[in-house]
């Protein structure tokens, strides 16, 4: 099992941050770097999210969503075929009145001999993606704007 996490503050309420975290989970695209689309999952395809990717096509499963303690985990289809399952877990914590603590990460488990193999690359991967990817959603947050790289990224593709 890979357990990978990574945490950033963000300059707002914590009930702030959950709603948008809750609200707008099919609307990544807007603000994080690499998902080029996202949207609702329809009732027969039975997915609550679809999003495209440089590395290609999620599917996201909401799984639980505790509003009392803000903790929100979704299991997410369409990695490489040597990851068995991945469930995503969200958790926000109050550091003030204006500032919230968002901690996010994996629980990959994969398939033995190859996934083991693989755990190393995909570990110092996804330590790099997790903070950056907290960056992008802290500045969108608190601004309403998109970070430097998910503007660039956009202008690069037009």
């Amino acid at each position: 099992m890979l357990d990978i996490k990574a945490s950033r503050k963000i300059n707002k309420p914590i009930e702030e941050v959950w709603r948008f975290v809750i609200d707008d989970f099919s609307n990544a695209h807007e603000w994080a770097f690499g998902t080029t689309s996202c949207r609702t999952g329809t009732e027969s395809e039975n997915f609550d999210r679809v999003c495209e990717t440089e590395t290609g096509t999620l599917k996201d499963t909401i799984t639980k969503i505790d509003d009392a303690n803000h903790v929100f985990e979704f299991s997410v289809t369409g990695l490489p075929f040597f990851v068995r399952s991945v469930v995503s877990t969200w958790s926000l914590e109050s550091i003030s009145d204006t500032e919230t603590e968002i901690t996010v990460g994996p629980r990959i488990e994969t398939m033995p001999v190859i996934g083991n193999l693989m755990k190393i690359p995909m570990k110092k991967a996804l330590e790099k993606l997790y903070p950056e990817l907290l960056d992008d959603l802290a500045v969108f947050v608190e601004t309403g704007q998109q970070s430097a790289r998910k503007q660039q990224e956009l202008a690069d593709r037009s």
